[in-house]
């Protein structure tokens, strides 16, 4: 029995001990660990599709929600729900969503995070434009991602900075852009 006992209180501080582990705030001065610690406040994505409910089903509106920095992980632009989000012109960044019935006129605009957001004078919102992290997402993975999207242009950036894709959305379009090493380094939604 005695036995028993000290097997059973051993394996309880071995449980407290992983279990109290696993739930300690760690701090480092490491970049990369520091960085991961900042995910909540840097910037996640969510996405999927929304319906109406009641007797008259209608059709599931696919959606997009990112919020922060869109430097801190590109990888949310090749997500399934962001590329189908961005055809239906139904992506907010930062809780910015351009209407694509807007006029297009520019006047004004804010900085939120690392995203540029581009008002006409009726404050409706006629432009969305973020950076991405660079040297990350090639420009063929990025087609493949957005392979379902139409391409209405392809072709060198002014300045001799790169090349775009300039893709087709139900109502509107949206730009990418890429280094002359053929990685993503900025979006613009209009």
């Amino acid at each position: 029995m005695k036995k028993v006992m000290q097997l059973f209180s051993s394996t309880v501080v071995v449980s407290t001990l992983i279990v109290g582990t696993s739930a300690a705030y760690i701090t480092t001065s490491n970049a990369n660990a520091q960085a991961a610690e900042q995910v909540q406040k840097w910037g996640y994505g969510e996405g999927g599709a929304s319906s109406e409910s009641g007797t008259n089903l209608k059709a599931e509106t696919p959606w997009y929600n990112y919020e922060g920095y869109t430097t801190y992980d590109p990888s949310f632009t090749q997500d399934y729900n962001f590329v189908r989000a961005l055809k239906y012109d139904n992506v907010s960044i930062n809780g910015y969503k351009v209407d694509p019935n807007a006029s297009n006129e520019f006047d004004h605009s804010k900085t939120v995070y690392d995203t540029t957001v581009n008002f006409n004078e009726n404050d409706e919102v006629v432009m969305l434009r973020f950076d991405t992290k660079p040297d990350t997402i090639s420009k063929k993975v990025f087609k493949q991602a957005h392979e379902s999207n139409a391409i209405l242009a392809e072709g060198d950036t002014p300045g001799d900075v790169g090349t775009f894709i300039r893709y087709e959305t139900n109502d509107s379009y949206y730009n990418v852009y890429f280094d002359k090493q053929g990685y993503l380094y900025q979006i613009e939604i209009h």
